[in-house]
């Protein structure tokens, strides 16, 4: 009987005594053929690890650039830091002065809070009881008035949507007193701090501000000083009835009867608004006569009035200062001030070189180098790593060799090296830091320190562009090989799969001829047996026994 084999994706039925061998014959042949593919695949293999390995390099270098870049900006602005005497009163910071000075901040009287108030009355349920009158609420914040519109949902939750969603700065919340028959409140907090005016009025019991004949045509009851300066509404709202369609008019923004007859004109009402000396005019733009109304909403508060916010308020070298936050960045140049506290004393602030931040930058480096040193080492020599050998983890360790050999004979002072900052190096190639060696530098060292340093364009801070040269993200070398790597394992994939179609192809034509040669060799063995046997039937007949057995 034949054998079954499977070769790929194909599989060979034999029906021969030499199937086996015609599977042996197939097998080498599709190995032979598949060698091709073999070598591209262990090529596109180093190809990845190379890839692998310079990926995981790529952050490490760019620490040591952005230590050094650290070190840089640090020593530009001559490692000046902000202090302050209390900070339980108010912290300093830096944030770019070069000069070094003194402050003094007293009497901080008050800080800046939110203005913050709640409801006057609570609400049995808030998605049932009605929190206004008339549907319409004004919310207060500084000189703005925001008209809300909460008759489609007049509640407490309808009002909390409505000045969430109003843009007004401020954020409402449902305080829940909690079960059964106690009330829930409003809070409205302002989303900023500091002094300001904050109110929620709810529009309710209408003054008319237009005689009612029913004519088509009224005029006002009083008479406006100044059209364009003398107010007409304690609210900012004016109800407009004409017949029985109310129109709403915000006048809050322009209240004066101008700002007015142009609310009337401009509310699509069918009706027109003038001004005659000093009164105003409404009449139908039609003949037929209708009820036109004008009536000004009076406020009614819905909520405190305890908590209007409040600035910060303190003395800076006996100058007084008030600020709505207590974060101040404006007075100071290069400094930002935050208060917490209150003081009737004194609080002493000072910008001088600070050798802390020095030696928190010194030994950022120093970790940073060492485990750039420990991956570059890895890929170094006999069991080196997938980039051993490669041209840019030469130029990183030449970089590398610059940083540690840095020395500036022409720098100004008593600094010149690593070294005269506290940082060496043993026998492997490794940095430390002795802070001893820093802190113990005079006031003038440390200086010479900082000049030493440089900035992020001269100066040992100025070797963080060789390093950001091999790791900017678009153009740096690192990026390019990695594109590099990135362009050659997809072309070597399209060869990949191009060639393994051959071999398929390879295989089929191959597994058709090999199956064509099995059953002619299934078909001669038939032929053979056959013979055979006619063989034996002669013996038998003619001498009654098989003659060709053992040479008999």
């Amino acid at each position: 009987m034949g054998t079954t084999n499977s070769v790929g994706s194909l599989v060979f039925t034999g029906i021969s005594s030499y199937s086996s061998d015609f599977q042996s014959v197939l097998q080498r042949a599709v190995q032979i053929a598949q060698l091709p593919v073999q070598a591209l695949q262990n090529q596109q293999t180093t190809i990845q690890n190379e890839q692998q390995a310079l990926t995981a390099l790529d952050p490490v270098v760019a620490g040591v650039g952005s230590a050094l870049a650290s070190l840089g900006s640090l020593a530009a602005n001559g490692g000046l830091a902000a202090s302050s005497s209390n900070s339980s009163v108010v912290t300093a910071v830096n944030t770019g002065t070069a000069s070094a000075a003194n402050y003094t901040v007293s009497n901080v009287s008050s800080l800046a809070s939110a203005a913050s108030e709640m409801s006057l009355t609570g609400y049995s349920d808030t998605n049932k009881s009605a929190v206004s009158t008339s549907g319409f609420v004004n919310l207060v914040l500084g000189s703005k008035t925001y008209r809300l519109n909460i008759s489609g949902n007049n509640t407490l939750a309808g009002l909390e949507s409505a000045i969430n969603n109003s843009g007004a700065g401020v954020t409402a919340s449902i305080l829940t007193t909690g079960t059964g028959a106690k009330p829930d409140y409003l809070v409205v907090t302002a989303n900023n701090s500091g002094a300001t005016t904050l109110q929620l009025n709810d529009l309710q019991n209408p003054t008319d501000l237009v005689t009612n004949n029913g004519t088509g045509t009224e005029t006002s009851l009083t008479t406006y000083a100044d059209p364009a300066s003398t107010p007409v509404s304690n609210s900012g709202s004016i109800n407009l009835l004409v017949g029985a369609a109310i129109y709403n008019l915000n006048v809050s923004a322009n209240n004066n009867l101008n700002g007015l007859v142009q609310a009337v004109n401009s509310a699509g009402a069918g009706v027109t608004a003038s001004i005659n000396n000093g009164s105003l005019s409404i009449s139908t733009n039609d003949s037929s006569a209708k009820t036109i109304a004008l009536s000004d909403m009076s406020p009614v508060n819905l909520i405190s009035n305890t908590n209007q916010g409040s600035n910060a308020d303190f003395f800076l070298n006996g100058i007084e200062v008030t600020r709505a936050s207590n974060t101040v960045s404006d007075i100071i140049p290069g400094v930002s001030l935050t208060l917490h506290g209150k003081t009737t004393g004194s609080v002493n602030l000072s910008v001088a070189p600070d050798s802390s931040q020095l030696a928190s930058a010194l030994q950022t480096l120093v970790t940073n180098y060492n485990t750039l040193a420990d991956q570059v080492g890895q890929q170094r020599g006999k069991s080196g790593g997938a980039l051993a050998g490669d041209m840019l983890l030469n130029q990183i360790s030449g970089d590398m060799q610059q940083l540690v050999t840095y020395w500036n004979p022409s720098a100004s002072g008593s600094i010149h090296s690593l070294s005269d900052l506290g940082v060496t190096f043993d026998d492997t190639g490794k940095m430390s830091f002795n802070p001893a060696t820093l802190s113990g530098l005079s006031s003038s060292q440390l200086s010479d320190a900082f000049k030493f340093l440089g900035t992020s364009t001269s100066g040992f801070g100025a070797l963080a562009n060789t390093f950001t040269q091999l790791t900017d993200p678009v153009s740096g070398l690192i990026q390019a090989q990695l594109n590099g790597y990135e362009s050659q394992s997809t072309q070597l994939t399209n060869q990949i799969a191009a060639l393994n179609q051959r071999v398929s192809q390879v295989q089929s034509t191959m597994m058709a001829k090999l199956q064509a040669a099995d059953a002619l060799c299934a078909e001669l063995t038939q032929q053979q047996n056959t013979v055979g046997a006619a063989v034996q039937s002669v013996d038998y007949v003619m001498y009654g026994r098989q003659t060709n057995l053992n040479g008999m």
